[in-house]
């Protein structure tokens, strides 16, 4: 907007937010302004033509001052300059309203000192309003009280020469300076508070400002980690592969003991992967829940035969309470937060006891583990679910990771509507409780599997589709060493594969997927084929595959050992499932 008013606001040039505070002020006032003039005309009967001209001329600038802050506002106020225009007429208008008030006065002090009395108290009440809606404008609220009060003085002394009629025009006077001195602080706590307002809505708009910039950053972030897992994933995969490759062969003890830490070290590269990638989904808002019948003891089991040999390397025991509970959650999310738990314990108390149960608390169920280790401080204790924060080791170390076990915990808590407990001493032990958990019926428990293979892969046909070349070639040669028939490509297949399990990624490139891949093989072999997936994407869409096979999932960087395991249970399960791990 064009302004022609100085950047510091006068009693002459007030600042646009302030003749916009003047007329919404304003606006109702007037009316009361008519029902005043109305009963102090009714009350001054047979005061002649003087006041019917009085009564009139009031009526009528009222109506416009009704009109100017109801209507003109809303048709020009589209520029500062219009703006002050208008402000000019209204100050016009209130000169011509204080004149007509101090006339009054003489009209009414012409017939008796009754009606001058009335009048005095409706005048006064008048210029009291007159402040309270016209203080944000000093300019106009001095026209208001100076064009009328000092008339009624005047007329107070014209009425009354006396000692005592001077003493009443005195104290009318009084009376203005007092309400101008009342306008100015009402109009000073206004500016005020204007620029209060002003500034916190200026630091509002700064911290909304940053907060988009954290967020955008967050996301960008984010996004890196969810987009440039695949290309992560894949050469840590293929040097896990190529690392059990090795460990096949008849290979002296020093090279063995490289090949055993190469492996420890690409272990320990895939768990800070899942963590990045796992915590850049959860902040793209990429994991939901998915809520079903769960058996605790099973979940339980799972993890510690997963952390088994973590625990081994330790010198940790891992104890079990059983359990014949059954609870309604996502065995995959509640699974994770039970890995990031008994993996905290045994990176953080070597060599200690680590007990996972469940207990009731109400109606409700907790998941607890709990260890015999050296402790948290209380200072740590508040931090320890902070991402990228890590507690002192016993030995002093702060280990390995990135700190965000426990973070991923909180999460993964929240997302299920569960509460997270840590209770800790220096002296010794830390227990963490997962609690909320809503109890269920017990479901029926799957069909036993059929012993097939006598647990061994021997003679397995596989057939495996990778477009990576080095994820191939070392997923071939592990399969080799495990003794299964192995026939591979780079591509979805074009004639019969005579597979019993096809291997396969799920991005094949020029927008072909595993799915693909798989609908195609059991086209092409006329029979149902189990499935092992494995994938750098974070989220692959294989319902295309519903009903049609036993279809398992594994994420890349994959252990071998995660892979044979699945394997074998693709080979002796009975019914078609699909299973993400």
């Amino acid at each position: 907007m064009n302004s022609i008013r100085p950047s510091t606001p006068t009693i002459l040039a007030p600042a646009a937010w302030q003749l916009t505070y003047l007329f919404e002020l304003s606006s109702k006032s007037w009316f009361i302004h008519i029902a005043v003039v109305t009963l102090v005309y009714v009350a001054q009967e047979n005061t002649g033509a003087s006041g019917n001209i009085w009564f009139v001329g009031m009526l009528a600038l009222s109506v416009l001052m009704i009109i100017l802050c109801n209507r003109i506002p809303r048709a020009l106020f589209r520029s500062d300059r219009h703006l002050e225009l208008m402000g000019w007429v209204h100050s016009i208008a209130t000169i011509a309203v204080g004149l007509f008030w101090a006339w009054g006065a003489f009209v009414a002090a012409q017939h008796s000192f009754e009606k001058l009395l009335i009048y005095t108290f409706a005048l006064g009440g008048t210029a009291l309003g007159a402040v309270s809606s016209q203080h944000a404008v000093l300019r106009s609220c001095f026209l208001s009280i100076w064009m009328s009060i000092p008339g009624l003085s005047i007329a107070l002394i014209v009425h009354d020469g006396s000692i005592v009629g001077k003493a009443n025009g005195a104290m009318i006077f009084l009376f203005g300076i007092a309400l101008t001195i009342l306008a100015v602080r009402m109009n000073r706590f206004v500016v005020s508070n204007y620029a209060l307002a002003r500034d916190f809505n200026h630091q509002v708009e700064e911290q909304k400002l940053q907060r988009r910039r954290a967020d955008t950053a967050n996301q960008a972030k984010s996004r890196f980690l969810a987009h440039a897992s695949h290309d992560l994933r894949q050469p840590v995969h293929a040097i896990g592969m190529l690392t059990a490759n090795l460990r096949e062969l008849k290979i002296g003890d020093e090279a063995l003991n490289l090949v055993d830490k190469i492996d420890y070290s690409v272990r320990s590269l895939s768990g800070l992967f899942g963590s990045l990638l796992d915590l850049s989904a959860l902040d793209l808002g990429r994991v939901s829940a998915d809520i079903e019948a769960v058996s605790l003891d099973r979940i339980i089991s799972r993890v510690a035969e997963q952390n088994a040999p973590a625990a081994r390397e330790g010198n940790n025991n891992i104890r079990l309470v059983k359990t014949k509970r059954w609870v309604r959650t996502d065995p995959a999310l509640i699974s994770n937060i039970l890995q990031n738990l008994v993996g905290n314990a045994i990176k953080y108390a070597p060599e200690c006891d680590i007990l996972i149960g469940c207990r009731r608390r109400g109606e409700t169920i907790s998941l607890v583990v709990a260890d015999d280790g050296p402790g948290i401080s209380e200072s740590d204790q508040e931090l320890v679910f902070q991402e990228f924060y890590r507690t002192d080791r016993a030995d002093g170390d702060k280990g390995e990771g990135l700190g965000l076990g426990l973070a991923l915990v909180s999460r993964y808590a929240a997302l299920l509507g569960l509460d997270c407990r840590l209770i800790s001493n220096a002296d010794g032990g830390t227990m963490i409780e997962i609690s909320g958990l809503q109890e269920t019926e017990p479901q029926k428990s799957p069909a036993p599997r059929r012993a097939a293979m006598a647990h061994r892969l021997d003679g397995l046909k596989v057939f495996v589709v990778d477009d990576d070349e080095e994820g191939l070639s070392a997923t071939v040669g592990l399969l080799d060493h495990w003794g299964c028939d192995v026939s591979a490509s780079d591509r979805v297949p074009t004639s019969p594969t005579g597979a019993d399990v096809l291997l396969t990624d799920y991005d094949l490139g020029n927008g072909s997927t595993g799915v693909d891949c798989a609908k195609a093989v059991f086209a092409l072999d006329g029979r149902s084929v189990p499935v092992l997936i494995v994938t750098a994407v974070s989220e692959p869409n294989i319902s295309g595959l519903d009903g049609l096979s036993q279809v398992i999932v594994l994420s890349k960087p994959t252990r071998p050992a995660q892979m044979r395991s699945a394997l074998l249970s693709l080979v002796l399960e009975p019914a078609p499932h699909s299973a993400n791990v």
